[in-house]
């Protein structure tokens, strides 16, 4: 998305001279990559800080609903947690007197030097993604159920979880919500409030690019990110209506097999990206 937008800029508006740099690691929300802006992002002084907001941000945001996906927490990362007065704050996943000088989030196999070589390896991606979708690891579904148990028999996880399923998400009706997907909705809110006091301290303004994730599952995800965002002031690009005026299906913009962007779902996010950028020259009026 950034080398697109940076491509795509260079040729339409030169005057801005427009440079990026993006951040990310898997399976995280927008808790877990407030330290990517702290440590790196905000040294760059940007003018435009863009969060990409995409289907399951909503249960990255929980630890708990992390830990039924991952199974642990697998890595130090900053989560949600609520205070004894019912105020939220950001805490670490280990006590902090525990922590490292410096520690930052991290991939656990990305320090295991014998991995570099596979997992820069396009082939090798492609391998494991046609292994895993023709055969599923044995006992995955089991084992995600084990999990499932061990949590609802901890002390206070029960209630948490009580009427959670699967089959559904933080964008069930309110009302029919389990709580664990109350705090989902809750910790999400919080995390765009802490992106947006750091954009408002550091002169940066702040932006939300809603992938077209957020529309292919017949679920109110974008609906609710949106109604989020109205209220903390923050701009919401829809890269779905993008897509649609450009006579595309959603489906265009992903792999067959996958629900990655495709090259085309890159070029369609720079694009939407850029044309929010043309038609409000303030955004990068530095």
């Amino acid at each position: 998305l950034q080398v697109r937008l940076e491509e795509l800029a260079a040729g339409r508006l030169p005057r801005l001279d427009v440079t990026t740099s993006a951040f990310g690691l898997g399976n995280t929300g927008q808790v877990q990559q407030l330290p990517f802006y702290d440590e790196y992002a905000r040294r760059l002084h940007p003018e435009l800080l863009v969060l990409v907001f995409v289907n399951n941000d909503f249960d990255n945001n929980t630890p708990v609903l992390r830990a039924l996906q991952l199974g642990a927490w697998h890595r130090l990362e900053p989560i949600v947690r609520k205070r004894s007065d019912g105020e939220l704050e950001l805490a670490w996943s280990l006590p902090q007197d525990q922590l490292p000088e410096g520690s930052l989030p991290r991939a656990s196999w990305a320090a295991r030097a014998g991995w570099k070589a596979i997992a820069h390896s396009r082939f090798a991606l492609w391998l494991y993604a046609k292994k895993h979708a023709l055969f599923p690891p044995p006992g995955q579904k089991h084992m995600f159920f084990e999990k499932l148990g061990a949590l609802r028999r901890q002390p206070g996880y029960a209630a948490l979880l009580e009427g959670w399923r699967p089959t559904v998400g933080p964008s069930s009706p309110e009302g029919t919500r389990p709580p664990v997907f109350e705090d989902a909705l809750e910790y999400t809110r919080f995390a765009l409030e802490q992106f947006r006091q750091r954009a408002d301290r550091d002169g940066a303004k702040l932006v939300i690019l809603a992938t077209h994730t957020l529309k292919t599952r017949g679920t109110p995800v974008f609906e609710q990110m949106s109604q989020m965002a109205a209220a903390l002031g923050i701009p919401v690009i829809n890269q779905t209506d993008y897509i649609l005026r450009q006579g595309a299906a959603l489906t265009d913009a992903r792999w067959p097999h996958d629900v990655h962007w495709n090259p085309a779902g890159h070029q369609w996010a720079a694009e939407a990206l850029l044309e929010y950028i043309e038609q409000r020259p303030e955004v990068c009026d530095g």
